[in-house]
Formats: C-alpha cells, sequence, structure tokens
C-alpha cells in the first residue's frame, strides 16, 4: 500500500505556430513555444523551445528528431523514491485560428532521461504518448519497501529527471495565418 495518493501534476503548454505566408515575406521561424504551470510537491521547468525551422506554404516536412538541437527539454524534479507517469496529448492537426479551414498534420512525441544528468544519449522514448518511471533509475530495479513517509526527522531526496519533446509537421498549400494546439504534458506520482 501506497503512503501517497496519486497526485496529478498538469503541466500545460500551449502551441502556437506563426506561419506568415505573403507577398512581402516568404518564410517564418515555426518555434514551439512551452508555457509551464505546476502545483504540488513536482516541481517542473520548461529549459528549451521546440524549434521546427522555417517553412512556407507547401514546404512539406519540418521535422525535429530525438537529439536534434531544435527539440523542447522539461526539466521535472521530485521525490527520487517515487515512480512517475509521464502522458503528452497533442492533438493531430494544427488549426487556423480565423476563417479557414485549412489544417497542419501534426506528431509530437517525448522520451526521458532519468539517471540524474540532462543526456538524450541515455534517454528512453515513451510509448502511446506514455510511460512510467522511477524519478532516479534505480541500479538494483524497483524498490523493495514502500517509500518512507515524509516527517520531522525524514525528508526524501529529490531527484530530476528530463523529458524531450520532439516530432514534426506537414505543411501543405495552406492559407496564411497562424495555426494553433494544446498540448497536454501530464505528470503524476504513481
Amino acid at each position: 500500500m501506497k503512503y501517497l495518493d496519486l497526485m496529478r501534476i498538469p503541466i500545460r503548454f500551449i502551441l502556437s505556430v506563426f506561419l506568415i505566408i505573403g507577398l512581402t515575406q516568404k518564410i517564418q521561424a515555426q518555434v514551439i513555444q512551452f508555457s509551464v504551470h505546476v502545483a504540488s510537491s513536482l516541481n517542473a521547468s520548461k529549459d528549451q523551445d521546440m524549434d521546427l525551422g522555417t517553412a512556407i506554404s507547401g514546404s512539406g516536412l519540418s521535422q525535429v528528431n530525438l537529439g536534434d538541437p531544435g527539440m523542447g527539454i522539461f526539466s521535472i524534479t521530485g521525490n527520487e523514491e517515487l515512480d512517475v507517469i509521464v502522458t503528452l496529448t497533442a492533438p493531430a492537426n494544427l488549426t487556423h485560428t480565423g476563417a479557414s479551414a485549412d489544417v497542419i498534420p501534426f506528431t509530437l512525441e517525448f522520451a526521458y532521461a532519468n539517471r540524474g544528468v540532462n543526456d538524450v544519449n541515455q534517454a528512453v522514448a515513451g510509448t502511446g504518448g506514455t510511460a512510467r518511471f522511477q524519478m532516479r533509475q534505480r541500479d538494483s530495479g524497483p524498490a523493495g519497501a514502500p517509500p518512507t513517509p515524509p516527517s520531522a526527522h525524514y525528508t526524501a531526496a529529490n531527484e530530476t529527471a528530463y523529458i524531450y519533446i520532439y516530432g514534426s509537421m506537414t505543411v501543405g498549400n495552406i492559407d496564411p495565418g497562424t495555426y494553433s494546439g494544446d498540448v497536454d504534458l501530464t505528470i503524476t506520482y504513481d
């Protein structure tokens, strides 16, 4: 039996992609800017926005792979004795915020590194938009006994794990304007 109730920590970032395609400006950098909101014993911060490079109408695939300089990076800090569940939910398309019915097909994936350092070479990919992992990878495998409850005489050490966000969008022949979608990154103690 666990001494801690499940705590759901929503980390919500708003995804906005601005495609300004007009006669005077033909290209625009595609930067995914993340905003993080956390309220709990877990702390999270955005270390780097995702950058999909430049795109013009009809330019096709823009992709950021795991390990590319343009991937988004989050750090989460919490009780090293606990496991977390991370879930990434993203729309299948970015939609035009105006009157256009045009969309941009969009995919996001994530991986995590939980060995105490920000090292993408140690990253493990989430499967199906979710992953369950130890805040700090234990070489001996899963913990045996339940974690010691915090008290006046004991406070568990905190550890930092890293979440890497990467993906792609395919820009077809679309109307100029702003394309957006909401992306949810949820972290829950297990």
